[in-house]
């Protein structure tokens, strides 16, 4: 279905912010106008988007954010219409009382981390310094809401919008693979070491479970990968393993990426799901580093690297985007608070990474993930439960974060199964 949007102006922003909610998220395919006449003489779907109303047209007032150009101090009071948090007030005028899609650019660039902000001890920006944060809605994909609402607009003027196209939730296991096997393959001098601080700080458990898993009469604790696999066929829900080919350092303690076991795990699990490269610490602040891994990923898979990962280190934003075009990455999944449950970008929608120094969008795709194994430390089972059915009133796509090592404990395996199970059934039940 096609939408005619009135702008006075055509701005890489307004081009940006209209494609990723219209389009991406509504499913229309759109065109711009900026003559009235043109704009008037359309019989289809339309809506202005302005300072002034031109007629009885469905309208939303422009705030001026996506006129502007560069990094500016904005001061932002959030409030809630219908239930619901927003901001970038405007007037009466708007069908929306609210600019939106003013609202959506702010967050889906991160454009309050272009800000001086204070940073945490990885070197990042803090959840809690987050306008999201700060007003209680960072566990609410308030971008997807705001355009379900927009929509709900739409089809009170316009019949045809109900038929129009609907994305499908979709639950996808994000599996960061950044030590392979916990005994396995270490070679002699880190398994002698390893055995020798077991013994030293009597650690019977894992001296027995290190012996067992040398001489092959159990397998690796960190070996979890057909489990995780027969979940995801029984459930339905995509996955995707992204591992770590870095050189061994102070930060990088995998198996050798050239170990045949190493190799014979990648491309085994290359046949039942998707797999992408967890880029090293020196693969994240350094390029040539990083392109150096995803030939060893493209070596090793015989397949070209789409997806890459940062995870547990320090996503150097918006610099390793900016270096990230210069690859053949195409998907990037590392757009989340590691510590907090919720949506960073205030979306649960894939988006393309838009460079505010440049003022231009690029061709990398961002994936947010809505929580990670660490931030569920400090959350019971039931409390996701509660923050999940939440939710449910809305459309929300969930990539959950985890490690492989995350599942080698029977009683963390069960918990963590039951919540992604429950999070699968909660996703494609209908309201």
């Amino acid at each position: 279905m096609e939408i005619l949007i009135y702008v006075p102006k055509i701005t890489s922003r307004i081009n940006y912010t209209f494609r990723q909610l219209c389009k991406r998220i509504l499913g229309f395919d759109i065109n711009f106008t900026t003559k009235i006449e043109t704009f008037i003489a359309y019989k289809g779907v339309k809506f202005s988007y302005a300072n002034q109303r031109l007629g009885n047209e469905i309208f939303i007032q422009a705030h001026g954010l996506l006129n502007e150009q560069g990094v500016n101090d904005i001061e932002i009071t959030v409030s809630k219409w219908q239930d619901t948090p927003y901001f970038f007030k405007t007037s009466s005028q708007s069908d929306i009382p609210y600019d939106i899609f003013a609202a959506s650019f702010f967050l889906l660039t991160r454009y309050e981390e272009y800000l001086p902000h204070v940073k945490d001890e990885l070197g990042e920006f803090p959840a809690d310094a987050s306008l999201a944060y700060q007003n209680d809605f960072l566990q609410k994909p308030v971008i997807d809401i705001w355009m379900a609402k927009f929509k709900e607009v739409l089809g009170k003027k316009f019949d045809s919008i109900e038929s129009s196209k609907i994305q499908q939730n979709t639950t996808t296991i994000i599996i960061a693979v950044e030590k392979a096997f916990k005994y396995r393959k270490l070679g002699i001098s880190r398994s002698i070491g390893g055995f020798i601080l077991n013994l030293f700080q009597l650690k019977i458990r894992e001296l027995y479970s290190r012996i067992k898993t040398w001489f092959n009469s159990t397998l690796d604790p960190y070996d979890v990968y057909d489990d995780l696999v027969s979940l995801k066929n029984s459930l339905g829900i995509n996955m995707l393993f992204m591992f770590q080919l870095g050189n061994y350092s102070i930060y990088t303690k995998n198996i050798n990426y050239r170990k045949r076991l190493y190799k014979k795990l990648i491309k085994s699990m290359g046949d039942y799901c998707e797999i992408g490269l967890l880029a090293s610490h020196e693969g994240i602040e350094d390029i040539e580093v990083l392109n150096k891994e995803i030939k060893r990923f493209e070596s090793i898979s015989n397949l070209e690297l789409e997806s890459v990962l940062i995870k547990d280190r320090k996503l150097n934003f918006p610099e390793f985007y900016v270096n990230l075009e210069k690859t053949i990455v195409q998907k990037d999944f590392s757009m989340g608070y590691a510590r907090h449950i919720g949506f960073r970008a205030g979306t649960c929608s894939s988006f393309l990474f838009y460079d505010l120094n440049l003022e231009q969008a690029s061709p990398i795709e961002l994936h947010p993930y809505f929580l990670s194994s660490q931030a569920l430390n400090s959350i019971n089972n039931e409390q996701v439960f509660e923050l999940i059915n939440d939710l449910k009133p809305h459309k929300v796509n969930y990539n959950l974060l985890f490690d492989n090592s995350d599942f080698a404990e029977d009683d963390q395996k069960n918990r963590f199964f039951e919540i992604i199970k429950f999070i699968k059934n909660v996703a494609t039940r209908p309201n």
